[in-house]
């Protein structure tokens, strides 16, 4: 059966989407179900991201994923041992912080996460106040699903596969990381970094490396992330002082106990744990405890995050009640082209990851510091998206398709997260052009820092310029508007929940990522996570060592 037949017929218009559908008698629901079910079976989807995975899922309770677990709780993971990865990735904030620009070193209480979350504002703090901007450049992206990533992560790819082989996460090829000091030799890498400083790739990673293993590295570098003021980091791109691979050197140091003796941990039992992890039992710990297998142990713990235990999961294995009609009806809108009535939203949200993993204008409203390589302040907060990886100018304004496994729970939106609402969001890609028109810039907190104001509406209109440029140009694959009623938007919102794993909403069961009171505290720096009322998120789960430090 060929389903662009099936849906030409069946979405001759809007108003017959709903309406057949919504018919009381039942038949539009069969015919529903006929429809999503060939349209499934053409595309060979399965519902569940895991089934395309040759790279094998480690459990949680394996002993490498359970040191990554500690780690990743660890403030130790940060030279001021302010910030550790959960400050940005919380599993009870949608594996992110729910804010709409991270606030990384300099909080005013490292412990408070999400809503609440504020930086010292006084002279001398670093990244500095001032110019109108927030320390960190984009919105955190969730870590749901990052076991399925194969070509890159991070909203520009800051870090990628040179096989993107589907299914192995990168591990059959080598890490590019164009932004990461220092360069490697014979790689690609971004024009800023100083050519003197080439190595070779064997000095830099480990064989063998997923990709994901780049989200545990590279933000411990970074200077408003995880670095502040620590070796030499007092600007970007990288300054004299402390290269990014050093920085990650010696915080593995601090872990393995060698190194300098003013930079120990005062408690230090992390040894134990790397042999275990690592199953070696023989290496000396400067062996052993390296800036990689960290990488590598926070990547096993990051790769359990899979959630695809979704209703839609339960719809395509054959369960026809999984799902309520509404979210048939926005499945079959989501899926179909604009030409069968429908909003063509899987041209770039496809298959069973929801993801085309590439990387599209979307001209979503620009507010943060922004990543660009020049120096002059306007153009310098501008946020170039793939561009400031690749140095293409073609590559101006493009984010990676983001995945929507669990994005129900993964607000705000967008690449600078000032969508607070899915519905806004979806609404956006709607019609990008009325978004920005009617786009409130005062609706954006500004906690982490001062908002873009100054040039936030200057640098939208750039990437709605390229935008305009793309589709006048008729680009493949560029982003087209599509009216829809409101019914229509709410029945894809209904498909969208549908992708939800209800793991997700239940504290009990999200507890498995979080460590509890009987967990070892290997360096006594787990951060203790609270509100803004300063309450544990998960009860009970904190030492009285940590909590409130």
């Amino acid at each position: 059966m060929n389903i662009r037949t099936v849906l030409a017929g069946a979405l001759l218009s809007a108003s017959a989407i709903v309406g057949a559908a919504a018919s009381e008698d039942g038949h539009g629901g069969a015919s529903l179900d006929r429809e999503l079910r060939a349209y499934i079976a053409e595309h060979h989807l399965t519902g569940d991201a895991i089934d395309s995975r040759k790279l094998p899922i480690p459990p949680l309770s394996d002993p490498l994923p359970r040191l990554g677990k500690l780690l990743f709780w660890s403030k130790g993971m940060s030279p001021g041992k302010d910030v550790a990865c959960v400050t940005c990735h919380h599993p009870m904030l949608g594996f992110g912080d729910a804010l709409p620009l991270p606030v990384g070193v300099g909080a005013n209480n490292p412990n408070l996460l999400g809503p609440g979350r504020k930086r010292v504002d006084k002279p001398g703090t670093f990244p500095p106040f001032g110019t109108g901007d927030s320390a960190m450049p984009r919105n955190s992206p969730t870590l749901i699903g990052l076991a399925f990533w194969d070509q890159s992560i991070t909203w520009d790819g800051t870090v990628f596969s040179t096989t993107g082989t589907p299914g192995m996460s990168g591990v059959d090829g080598r890490i590019v990381a164009p932004v990461d000091s220092p360069p490697v030799r014979g790689m690609f890498n971004n024009f800023m970094l100083p050519r003197q400083e080439y190595i070779s790739y064997e000095e830099k990673f480990k064989a063998g490396m997923p990709i994901s293993s780049g989200h545990g590295m590279f933000p411990t570098a970074v200077n408003a992330a995880m670095r502040g003021k620590a070796y030499g980091g007092v600007g970007s791109p990288q300054t004299p002082g402390a290269t990014d691979l050093e920085v990650r050197q010696k915080l593995a140091a601090r872990f393995g106990g060698y190194g300098d003796p003013n930079e120990q941990f005062a408690k230090n039992e992390w040894l134990p744990l790397f042999r275990a992890g690592f199953k070696d039992y023989q290496s000396p710990p400067e062996q052993l405890v390296t800036a990689n297998n960290i990488s590598i142990a926070l990547a096993d713990y990051e790769r359990t995050m899979t959630f695809t235990r979704t209703p839609w999961r339960a719809y395509v294995r054959g369960d026809s009640h999984a799902i309520s009609e509404s979210a048939k009806r926005g499945a079959r809108l989501f899926f179909a082209t604009v030409e069968q009535g429908g909003a063509n939203c899987a041209s770039c949200h496809s298959g069973d990851f929801f993801t085309d993993e590439k990387y599209w204008v979307l001209a979503v409203p620009q507010i943060g510091r922004g990543k660009t390589d020049l120096n002059t302040i306007e153009d310098g907060i501008d946020d170039w998206g793939r561009a400031h990886v690749t140095g293409h100018r073609d590559d101006k304004y493009a984010y990676r398709t983001p995945t929507l496994l669990g994005v129900e729970v993964t607000a705000p939106f967008g690449h600078s997260g000032v969508y607070n609402t899915l519905e806004d969001i979806v609404r956006h890609h709607l019609n990008v052009e009325r978004a920005v028109a009617s786009f409130d810039y005062k609706t954006i907190p500004a906690t982490g820092g001062p908002i873009n104001s100054k040039f936030a509406k200057d640098h939208t209109q750039n990437a709605l310029d390229m935008l305009r440029s793309q589709r006048e140009d008729k680009m493949p694959g560029v982003i087209r508007d599509v009216e829809l009623t409101d019914g229509q938007v709410a029945d894809i919102l209904s498909f969208l929940k549908s992708l939800t794993d209800p793991c997700l909403k239940n504290n009990k069961c999200l507890a498995q990522w979080i460590p509890n009171a009987s967990d070892p505290d290997p360096d006594g720096l787990r951060l203790c996570a609270v509100d803004q009322r300063g309450r544990e998120f998960l009860p009970g789960s904190c030492r009285r060592s940590n909590a409130g430090r």
